[in-house]
């Protein structure tokens, strides 16, 4: 026997609508509370991971260094300080030639009424005095200064090379107050791995060629020609080409 379903009245309706309407409202409020825990959640173990992160590199950063490591830093910074000993030697000895050789020039050089040493160019045209200035030629004409005294560009070089080295000497002198500090620091005690990487760091990035090309010299990388030193020349690679061109040749003890 078959059923008729009557159709429902419209009080029915309504009420089967609201009853949907709060189903569906009650879900979307357990969804945006599922996804509010979520969101806590998440923002918690956020928290609790920068947290963690912090505490390990305040580890780090507050751990004392070896024993090991601090006596290898103590044998670096001796070496650094013998290196930088020995090309602040080998510095004066260049300054003391370039200034012996300064000093000839200007013995030699043409002399003007108002006591300024003056040399002329290579190709007989210019004239500059000892500081630099070109000299009109209503001053001194070019020809008029015998070609066998010091030219200008020989002197130029000469001068070039004692502000390197002076700017060289200086270099080092600073390099070597950072040695002395950084094994101040040590011998305070209690440095941290951090601090010792930080020293470390410091003392490699400041380090002047001179040094570095030292240290080089007894632990080459690769298999070249080791580098001149402040010891091998006094003068700029040219400096000797340039003096027999020019028919000077001062004496370098």
């Amino acid at each position: 026997m078959m059923h008729t379903l009557l159709p429902l009245t419209r009080k029915e309706e309504f009420a089967l609508a609201a009853a949907l309407e709060k189903d569906f409202v009650l879900e979307k409020l357990k969804l945006a509370r599922f996804e509010a825990r979520m969101r806590r959640e998440a923002e918690h173990e956020r928290v609790e991971e920068k947290k963690r992160d912090h505490d390990t590199a305040d580890a780090i950063e507050t751990a004392l260094a070896p024993p090991r490591a601090i006596i290898e830093f103590r044998s670096e910074l001796d070496t650094y300080d013998t290196k930088t000993v020995e090309a602040l030697m080998e510095n004066r000895d260049a300054l003391d030639r370039v200034e012996d050789q300064i000093e000839i020039m200007l013995g030699q050089a043409q002399v003007l009424p108002d006591g300024r040493r003056v040399f002329k160019t290579q190709d007989g045209k210019r004239v500059f005095d000892e500081h630099g200035q070109e000299i009109a030629s209503t001053v001194i004409d070019a020809t008029s200064i015998d070609d066998k005294k010091p030219k200008w560009e020989v002197f130029k070089g000469v001068n070039d090379e004692e502000a390197r080295l002076t700017a060289e000497r200086q270099a080092l002198l600073d390099y070597q107050q950072r040695l002395d500090a950084a094994r101040e620091r040590l011998d305070k005690g209690e440095i941290t791995n951090a601090e010792l990487g930080r020293l470390k760091a410091d003392l490699a990035e400041t380090m002047p060629e001179a040094v570095r090309q030292k240290l080089n010299l007894e632990n080459p990388k690769t298999e070249t020609a080791p580098p001149l030193t402040a010891s091998a020349s006094a003068l700029p690679n040219n400096m000797d080409v340039l003096m027999r061109q020019t028919g000077f040749a001062a004496a370098v003890p």
